[in-house]
């Protein structure tokens, strides 16, 4: 089977992101659970950067895989169960990672905002990431009744049937986009824009009272880091996203049917989301410093220990080889000794000449006592 020059390089760019997607986030995920009580204790941006980069992973390991294959192969071949599943995974786990972002931007207006009151509780924190995972998908849940293996261009292509009525299917696609995508959108959007008013002083919500001007202030430079890294998050998810938007307005104008999975714009949208989730660990990396610090402290630690393995093995081998060669040596002097007193006594009983003893000693033999 020939593979067109598309397809080949649309199967490599999602290895790519495949790559950096399982490892990046499975790195932050890896240090943000050993360093639970530094960075998730009683701290709720990093306890919805950790569902973040969960959702990231579920993407990464179930989802991309197929569509490398899809797009290698230029078409479906896991069946009708599997598309099922398969694309309302990664519907309910996008829209996931929508609602995450929205939590962590509000979590960061409420800090800088509101620093008196007392920080999010667990309990809170651990019902809004449950509903972030349930919302999204109980509202996705029809894809997989409307999700079918259909024959597109004489290549059988996994994609969305419409409603078979028509305003319920357009009114769907807009319930779905309003809930998931749009509302988080907005409220991503409104607290960010309040969180940078709030840095540069300007914000109306905020009372100058609340901030008095003293070299500690309640707005601290690590949560001016930490907004900022999010807010960094924040514009690469609304840049990675609009595809995704501007596809869900055309099937609430056209229908679900007018944007088939091997439209262009489809396509568009879909690598733009992988690339969201590709980059998200790399900014977390790059600009949170509790995070770079710890990843870094693990990077060397693990050197350390891989160099410490080294150096104990490189002395254990010195060391046997050093007993090894005193054994060799300690042998030969033995050899040397009982060569010299055989000499001797076979010298003074004169059975044969002082150059024959080393001679006996090799063949195992010693000649008999004339006496």
């Amino acid at each position: 089977m020939a593979y067109s020059a598309s397809d080949i390089s649309k199967a490599v760019f999602l290895a790519i992101i495949f790559v950096i997607t399982v490892l990046g986030n499975a790195l932050v995920a890896y240090v943000l659970i050993k360093c639970r009580k530094q960075l998730l204790k009683n701290r709720p941006t990093y306890q919805f950067i950790l569902n973040i980069v969960l959702s990231d992973l579920i993407v990464g390991i179930v989802i991309i895989p197929c569509e490398f294959t899809a797009a290698l192969l230029e078409e479906w071949i896991f069946g009708t169960a599997l598309c099922k599943i398969i694309e309302f995974i990664e519907i309910a786990v996008s829209g996931t990672a929508v609602c995450t972002h929205a939590l962590i931007a509000f979590d960061r207006f409420r800090s800088l905002a509101r620093p008196y009151l007392p920080k999010m509780e667990g309990r809170i924190v651990r019902q809004m990431i449950t509903l972030s995972w349930l919302v999204p998908a109980i509202i996705s849940s029809p894809y997989l009744y409307m999700f079918e293996v259909q024959e597109i261009d004489s290549t059988m292509v996994c994609t969305p049937n419409a409603i078979p009525i028509d305003w319920l299917d357009k009114l769907y696609e807009a319930i779905e986009f309003v809930a998931v995508l749009l509302i988080p959108f907005v409220v991503l959007c409104w607290c960010y824009f309040h969180v940078t008013l709030i840095m540069w002083g300007r914000s109306p919500l905020v009372g100058v009272e609340n901030f008095p001007a003293a070299p500690h202030s309640v707005i601290s430079q690590n949560k001016k880091r930490v907004t900022r890294t999010s807010g960094l998050v924040a514009a690469a998810f609304i840049v990675c996203w609009l595809p995704t938007f501007v596809l869900s307005i055309v099937r609430i104008v056209s229908g679900t049917g007018s944007v088939h999975r091997r439209h262009v714009l489809h396509e568009i949208s879909m690598f733009g989301t992988f690339i969201n989730e590709a980059i998200n660990p790399i900014i977390y990396c790059a600009f949170d410093r509790s995070l770079k610090a710890r990843i870094r402290l693990h990077a060397i630690c693990t050197l350390h220990t891989e160099s410490a393995g080294s150096t104990q093995y490189a002395d254990q081998t010195y060391t046997n080889t050093a007993t090894q060669y005193s054994a060799a040596e300690h042998s030969r002097k033995k050899m040397v000794l009982r060569t010299l007193n055989l000499n001797f006594e076979l010298k003074s009983e004169g059975q044969i000449q002082p150059g024959m003893a080393q001679t006996y000693l090799q063949s195992g033999s010693v000649p008999n006592d004339k006496s």
